[in-house]
C-alpha cells in the first residue's frame, strides 16, 4: 500500500480513523473528504498514484459498508479499508466479497493500545517505537528521509519551506524536471515540449506540463483544450494550499495535466512568487514535469531553470537564432546552472546537414553540452499543432517524432528515470543514421 490516503467519517470520529490507519500504516498521510460523494469523485479523478481509501464510523448518510463497496467496485483506489466496531465474521465475509481489502475493528485497536501501555508501565522494553506510537494515535519519530508527502490536503493547509524541503527528500518521491528555453520565439520550443508530454504519457509516465509563458502561453491550444484553468488562483489568497495547486490544472490525458497560463495577462506577476512552490509540489507527485517558458526570462522562468534537472536550449537554423541561443545559454550559466545540466536542441533540422558549434554558441555554456536534432516535419506541423492535433501528430510518427523520442529517452536514461517501456528502451538505444544522398537513386519520372 502507498502512504497517500483519503478518508471519510463523521467530524467527531476523525481521531479514531487516524488511530485506525496508524495501526495499519504508521507513516501514512491522511486527508479527509468533505462528503461521501466528494470522496468517490476525488478517487475517480485522481491522476498518477491512486488514492488509498479508509472509511468508517460515520453517523449519517450512506452506510460505511456500501460506500467502501462502491469505491472498491469502481476500481480506482489502490486499496479500501473499512473501520467499524464489533466486526462480526459475517461482516468481514461480506466485506471480502465486496472487494474491501481490510476491516479494522476499533476494539482491537483499543486493546493494542492497552497492551502497549501495560508493557511500558511494567518496565518492558518496546522494540518497535513506531508501531507503539502508532497504536496510541501519535506520530512516530522519523528521519527527514521518512517524512510522508501529503497531497490535496482538504483543510487548506500550506507548506512551510521546511515542509517543502522534507517532502523533497522523501524516498523515491521526486520526479524529473525538464525545462525548455529559447532566445527567441517561433523556434518550435512549445511544440517539442508538447510532443514530449504525449510521448512520455504513451510510455506510461505521469506527466505534468507547466506553461510559464504566464501572459500569452498557448500550450493548451496544441491539445485542443478550449480554456485552461486560470493559474492566477494560486495567488488569490496568499500562499496557495496543496489542494489549490492540485486543482489548478486541466487534464490532457489519463496521467497528463497542464498548469497555466493565466487567463488575464496582467495577473502574471501575481502568480510568479508561487511558481517555485508549485514546481516543488509537482515533482513530488508526477514522474515527469515539463516546463515550457517564455522567451523573456522572468523571475518564474529563472526559478524553473535553477530547479531543472535538464535545461533544453532550443534554436533553429533561421538567421539570428543561433546567436539568441548563445545569449540564452550564457544567462542560464550565470543563474548557477551547471553546464552538465544543459542540452542543445536544433529544431527543424536537416538530417543530411553537418552540425557544428558556431561562434554564437561556443564559449557560452553549450560547447560540451549534449546535442540533439529534431528533424523537420514539414510545413504542416505548425498547422496541425495550431489546430489541436499534437496527439495525432505523435501518433502518426515519422522522423520528427522519432527524433523527439530519442532525445527524451536518452535524457531520461541519463537521469535514471527511463520508464520500463519497450518503445522507450528502443528509442534510448537507437543509433543516429544520416540519410545518404545517391545521385543515381530511383526517382519518379516527370512526363
Amino acid at each position: 500500500m502507498a502512504d497517500r490516503w483519503l478518508g471519510w467519517t463523521s467530524e467527531g470520529s476523525r481521531t479514531d480513523i487516524r488511530r485506525a490507519l496508524a495501526s495499519l500504516r504508521p507513516k501514512a498521510t491522511l486527508a479527509f473528504a468533505s462528503s461521501a460523494e466528494d470522496l468517490r469523485e476525488r478517487v475517480m479523478d485522481s491522476v498518477g498514484t491512486p488514492w488509498e481509501v479508509i472509511v468508517g464510523l460515520s453517523e449519517s448518510g450512506v452506510s460505511d459498508m456500501n460506500l467502501a463497496a462502491v469505491v472498491a467496485h469502481d476500481g480506482m483506489a489502490g486499496s479500501v479499508v473499512l473501520v467499524t466496531r464489533n466486526a462480526s465474521g459475517s461482516l468481514r465475509s461480506r466485506a471480502a466479497q465486496a472487494g474491501i481489502d481490510t476491516v479494522i475493528d476499533m476494539g482491537e485497536v483499543d486493546a493494542a493500545v492497552a497492551v502497549a501501555r501495560n508493557k511500558g508501565s511494567a518496565g518492558g522494553v518496546r522494540t518497535d517505537d513506531a508501531a507503539a506510537s502508532a497504536a496510541e494515535g501519535t506520530k512516530p519519530p522519523c528521519d527527514s528521509d521518512d517524512v510522508p508527502f501529503a497531497l490535496d490536503e482538504p483543510d487548506g493547509l500550506s507548506w512551510s519551506e521546511m515542509d517543502m524541503a522534507s517532502a523533497g527528500s522523501a524516498e523515491g518521491g521526486r520526479g524529473s524536471m525538464l525545462v525548455f528555453v529559447s532566445g527567441r520565439g517561433g523556434v518550435g520550443k512549445t511544440t517539442i515540449a508538447s510532443e514530449c508530454a504525449v510521448v512520455a504519457s504513451s510510455w506510461g509516465m505521469s506527466v505534468a506540463v507547466v506553461d510559464l509563458d504566464l501572459s500569452c502561453g498557448n500550450v493548451y491550444a496544441g491539445f485542443g483544450v478550449g480554456a485552461p484553468v486560470d493559474l492566477a488562483k494560486l495567488g488569490a489568497n496568499g500562499v496557495p494550499s496543496i489542494e489549490t495547486m492540485g486543482r489548478s490544472c486541466v487534464r490532457l490525458a489519463n496521467d497528463s495535466c497542464l498548469w497555466g497560463p493565466c487567463e488575464r495577462p496582467e495577473m502574471a506577476e501575481q502568480v510568479m512568487p508561487h511558481v517555485g512552490r508549485l514546481l516543488e509540489y509537482l515533482v513530488q507527485r508526477y514522474q515527469l514535469v515539463l516546463v515550457d517558458t517564455s522567451t523573456t526570462f522572468t523571475d518564474a522562468v529563472a526559478e524553473a531553470v535553477q530547479k531543472a534537472d535538464r535545461v533544453f536550449v532550443v534554436h533553429d537554423g533561421a538567421p539570428g537564432s543561433v546567436g539568441s541561443a548563445g545569449r540564452t545559454s550564457s544567462l542560464v550559466v550565470r543563474l548557477g546552472v551547471a553546464r552538465t545540466r544543459m542540452v542543445r536542441v536544433e529544431n527543424v533540422a536537416n538530417p543530411r546537414a553537418k552540425s557544428s558549434l558556431v561562434p554564437g554558441i561556443s564559449q557560452r555554456g553549450l560547447e560540451g553540452a549534449p546535442f540533439f536534432q529534431v528533424i523537420d516535419g514539414g510545413p504542416e506541423v505548425q498547422e496541425v499543432a495550431a489546430a489541436g492535433g499534437i496527439r495525432e501528430l505523435v501518433r502518426e510518427g515519422g522522423p520528427m517524432v522519432q527524433s523527439v523520442k530519442v532525445m527524451l529517452a536518452r535524457t531520461l536514461a541519463e537521469l535514471g528515470a527511463l520508464p520500463p517501456d519497450e518503445d522507450a528502451r528502443l528509442a534510448a538505444n537507437a543509433e543516429a543514421k544520416r540519410p545518404k544522398f545517391k545521385f543515381f537513386s530511383r526517382r519518379m519520372e516527370v512526363v
